[in-house]
């Protein structure tokens, strides 16, 4: 009797068992969480700009959809005389006597600049620029001087050079801008940006060429006076028009 109730008790276990298993293979609990997979906001861009700074290119690097960051370089180098419709206001009349002047304007330089997007298409930008400005005004004699008997022309005067420089060469950068530096969800982005970078004050120099040569205490004066007027106001604004597009766009993130 005991043997038929010990075989009876595992025939029924084991069938209890077979049960089981069988329907834990199609069963589905309706609230086990799944894991959900979003897309990477991470991606990079290249970019060309056109600014008041100069031309430039650049790499962005979007950490997510609302902090990116552009490593950049602009650069410009520009003789003004050679634009037509102001030549006629590079003139200067100094001891009776009639100058052309030709400005060069040179600027530009490496920036390391942080995006932060407050809304789909507008951000605000701060970072640093180092920049290579460097401002010129070279003034020729116009007309002859007669020394006696002996007449010496232009090219034999010689000239003076006036150099803008500034004193810091590394200069904090802040700015607004309207669009995107990297896009979203596509490849292509279009960006306006309005900004400005502070160097602080301005270095000048004087220099000269026969005639013209510097005369040291006489020029001094000069040059501490121009410093003084452009002491503390280092502003150099920025206008500029950006352009990009994402090459590497993140993929899937859990």
């Amino acid at each position: 009797m005991k043997k038929l109730i010990i075989i009876s008790s595992i025939a029924l276990f084991s069938a209890v068992a077979s049960a089981q298993m069988q329907d834990s293979t199609s069963l589905v609990i309706p609230d086990m969480p799944v894991e959900m997979k979003k897309p990477s906001q991470f991606g990079i861009a290249i970019g060309a700009s056109a600014s008041t700074n100069g031309l430039g290119a650049s790499v962005i690097t979007a950490f997510n959809n609302r902090v990116s960051l552009r490593l950049s370089y602009e650069k410009v180098d520009m003789a003004l005389d050679n634009i037509s419709m102001i030549t006629d206001y590079l003139k200067m009349d100094f001891q009776g006597k009639s100058y052309q002047l030709s400005p060069v304007w040179k600027t530009g330089g490496m920036s390391a600049i942080f995006d932060f997007y407050l809304s789909r298409g507008f951000y605000v930008s701060l970072g640093a620029v180092l920049t290579d400005m460097d401002i010129s005004i070279t003034g020729r004699s116009v007309d002859s001087i007669n020394v006696g008997d002996i007449v010496y022309y232009p090219d034999e005067i010689g000239e003076f050079k006036l150099t803008f420089k500034p004193e810091k060469k590394l200069a904090p950068y802040a700015g607004i801008g309207f669009g995107r530096n990297i896009s979203r969800d596509h490849r292509l982005a279009m960006s306006l940006e309005l900004g400005a970078y502070y160097y602080g004050s301005t270095k000048v120099a004087i220099d000269g060429t026969n005639f013209l040569a510097p005369i040291g205490p006489e020029n001094e004066s000069v040059v501490e006076k121009l410093e003084a007027q452009l002491k503390d106001k280092g502003f150099f604004p920025v206008l500029k028009l950006g352009l990009s597009y994402k090459i590497f766009k993140g993929g899937s993130a859990k």
